[in-house]
């Protein structure tokens, strides 16, 4: 990684600030042009204000259109975006063959971004005080000491963006917001979801969505759907339609093309098992899948991320990156066992290693101001009971997880433990299973069951057919 001094043709040393690093800034632009796939990595987490070269931080704007229009970035693809557009008149052949030339290392991409963020930040805080110091020049000897004291203090209040910038409020504040978020509601009535919506009737009835701050931790034991249920909430959550949320997804068990696979089952209700043995798809098949790509998978402001050696201090980072950037409104990780709290030694206490974990990342939804939705696994334990619905005490390695959850999720399938084969078509029809997502804790709520169906062959949850609305009845009750 190179300093501000490694400079190449076309910028001029004297106009950039000592916290610059031009080489750095064509580490990662070229990355993004050389290899399409370390878009995903590199694009959202930076912002035009990272670049201290005007003409990287243009082609940076350029490729940030081309990424969120699923443009592919190649030579052509760029020279004909920018061709006309007197903005990116910079861009030549040179240009481009110097950013091929000095691509950095994908395995140094977290670095790169880490470095170029504390170069950020430093430029500033010098433009900042540069500032302050004018103005006390300017102004002489009637110069305020409190309005000096009071642009230090603003300053160091907004370097970190993501960071909260006051943690006190009066009460009196505060119950204005509440009053009127009340308001609001009455007015709209049930029909309005104060959080995240998931999709899902039942549960956004009982929980608004899921709400800023929220841990919600959705368990299971292994091939009951876990992975599937949380991609239908992305996906609802993502789409402009639905839900109009920015939604972060970091796997760290399946690549990101085995997970937007799933998406496809579930947008297109084509069998996951022909995408497996593509010579099974029919032209209606493919119909169904391209206008799946087309009308939803496309359109979702979803970003995965699919490194597998992700840790917690990396993941925070980046979901404090994101915030800024791109802007985030939910994050959820598959699973939460598969984090460690430092990639380099693992704890030989993983109770102690994962009640950390917990502990961050209910910290993280408070701090973004965000639900964040942790999957995780159960203990065998449930497999030892006759009655094999899972309990709290399930959760593995649970302790703190169940105390820092606001909300915890079980998925439950009679049919997974029924050891005589149930028919699972009926005239060449699929049979969706049926299965109960209880809702075993909820600090702003009630508990309760809800049934669904699960499409298993293609992925998809839905609310069951058999289930009611019942907020009316439960009025006239009362």
């Amino acid at each position: 990684m190179s300093n501000n001094s490694d400079g190449y043709p076309g910028y001029k040393k004297t106009s950039l600030s000592k916290f610059s690093s031009p080489q750095l800034e064509i580490n990662l632009l070229g990355l993004v042009y050389i290899n399409n796939k370390t878009a995903a990595e590199i694009i959202p987490y930076l912002t035009k204000e990272d670049f201290s070269v005007y003409e990287n931080a243009m082609f940076y704007e350029l490729l940030h259109e081309m990424f969120f229009s699923n443009i592919s970035i190649n030579y052509d693809q760029v020279m004909l975006f920018s061709k006309n557009k007197a903005a990116y008149n910079f861009i030549s052949v040179e240009y481009l063959e110097m950013l091929q030339a000095g691509a950095g290392l994908s395995s140094n991409i977290i670095q790169y971004l880490q470095e170029i963020e504390r170069l950020t930040k430093l430029r500033t805080i010098e433009q900042n005080l540069n500032f302050i110091q004018k103005k006390m020049t300017n102004d002489g000897y009637a110069t305020s000491d409190k309005e000096v004291i009071n642009n230090l203090q603003n300053l160091l209040l907004n370097i970190e963006k993501t960071k909260t910038s006051q943690d006190f409020l009066h009460a009196k504040d505060v119950s204005k917001i509440v009053i009127r978020d009340l308001e609001e509601r009455r007015r709209l009535g049930h029909a309005n979801i104060t959080g995240v919506p998931t999709g899902f009737k039942k549960l956004d009835s009982l929980t608004q969505g899921f709400q800023p701050g929220e841990m919600i931790v959705l368990a299971a034991r292994p091939g009951m759907g876990k992975t599937a249920f949380a991609l239908n909430i992305a996906r609802y959550a993502s789409h402009p339609k639905l839900g109009g949320k920015k939604v972060a997804f970091f796997t760290l068990e399946m690549p990101s093309t085995s997970l937007v696979t799933r998406l496809f089952g579930i947008s297109s209700g084509v069998d996951l098992y022909r995408f497996k043995k593509p010579d099974l798809l029919t032209d209606s098949d493919m119909y169904k899948i391209r206008g799946a790509q087309n009308n939803d998978i496309d359109k979702l402001a979803l970003l995965i991320d699919e490194s597998a050696k992700t840790d917690l201090p990396t993941l925070l980072w980046k979901c404090r990156r994101l915030a800024k950037s791109f802007g985030l409104d939910m994050v959820i990780i598959d699973y939460l066992q598969l984090l460690s709290v430092n990639n380099e030694k693992s704890s030989r206490d993983r109770q102690n290693e994962v009640a950390t974990i917990s502990r961050n990342l209910k910290t993280l939804a408070l701090e973004l101001k965000i639900p964040v939705i942790a999957l995780s696994q159960l203990s065998r334990e449930v497999e030892k009971r006759v009655d094999k619905r899972p309990i709290l005490s399930d959760l593995r390695e649970s302790g703190t997880i169940e105390q820092d959850a606001d909300i915890v999720l079980f998925l439950y399938r009679e049919n997974y433990y029924n050891k005589q084969k149930t028919d699972t078509q009926e005239y060449g029809i699929a049979i969706p299973e049926p299965t109960t997502l209880l809702i075993a804790k909820h600090r702003n709520g009630t508990q309760a069951d809800i049934n669904l169906s699960f499409r298993l062959e293609c992925g998809k949850f839905e609310d069951d057919s058999l289930f009611q609305y019942e907020d009316e009845d439960d009025k006239g009750e009362e």
